[in-house]
């Protein structure tokens, strides 16, 4: 049982237990990695052209010769597969607690670090974290430990899921009958153990400033991993066993809110720089 926090003062929702380090593992390996890879495959894709395309005047201008990049969480190297194909100059290097991913990555030929952050040798130029400051037990802990990782002016670019119109909406529904129960459906697919943190721009940046950094830009957009047809058959249907009409109507609300609306911003994409 996980119990789930609201700071009142930057608005962060996350799980409030101490969690281990062999937890979190313990949780992940009951994944099925391959099949999610798969059924992401196509965001995923998104995502790193995306990042690469953030990330190129940085790469393009970088004052080193040989511009260091570590990604942490790589997974099973789909950032660092793309950034070696575009920019075979840089030095990709990758970070990665999960022992089957870092074996992928190492298999392909990339430097993958397995230890701790703060036990790493390196310096790089941009240190790159595309969906990982949600399942940081402690994020302050990482974000100082990759300011000290970076060269001097340095950048950290991010991905993470953050607060949005529907999240607050439902915080005020929270205890109102029946309502409520909606709610704590939304917030057990927002914040869980996979998802410790649910960012908000202010408490990223709070963060981010309390590590050292200076924020260059924080934008927010939509961002979904899974098809809206997924997501409610899974969600709706495997897990709270709503009949498959329901489904199909929340599905069809769900996508004109949330997509011809825009009222769902949920994914925050941040830069900063180290300053010294």
């Amino acid at each position: 049982t996980l119990d789930i926090f609201l700071c009142g003062y930057c608005g962060l929702l996350y799980v409030g237990n101490l969690i281990r380090d062999d937890q979190l593992m313990y949780a992940y390996g009951t994944l099925d990695t391959n099949k999610y890879y798969q059924e992401i495959a196509i965001n995923t894709k998104n995502k790193v052209s995306r990042s690469l395309s953030d990330l190129k005047t940085l790469l393009d201008n970088c004052p080193d010769s040989r511009p260091s990049v570590l990604d942490i969480g790589c997974g099973w190297s789909h950032f660092l597969d793309a950034l070696s194909r575009k920019y075979p100059s840089v030095h990709a290097v990758g970070q990665e607690l999960l022992n089957e991913a870092a074996s992928v990555c190492q298999a392909k030929g990339f430097k993958v670090f397995t230890c701790s952050l703060e036990n790493m040798p390196d310096k790089f130029s941009i240190i790159v974290l595309l969906d990982v400051a949600e399942h940081l037990a402690s994020p302050n802990r990482t974000f100082a430990a990759c300011y000290s990782l970076l060269k001097r002016d340095g950048y950290i670019y991010m991905h993470t899921p953050r607060r949005c119109f529907w999240d607050r909406l439902f915080l005020v529904l929270i205890n109102i009958p029946i309502l409520g129960k909606f709610s704590l459906i939304w917030f057990r697919t927002r914040v869980n153990i996979f998802h410790l943190h649910l960012w908000t721009d202010k408490a990223l940046k709070l963060s981010l400033k309390k590590a050292g950094f200076q924020l260059i830009y924080l934008k927010s957009e939509m961002e979904f991993s899974w098809s809206f047809n997924k997501y409610s058959e899974v969600y709706l249907g495997k897990i709270y066993h709503f009949s498959p009409l329901l489904v199909k109507i929340a599905t069809g609300l769900t996508r004109v809110l949330f997509v011809w609306l825009g009222t769902l911003k949920n994914k925050a994409i941040c830069l900063g720089q180290k300053i010294e």
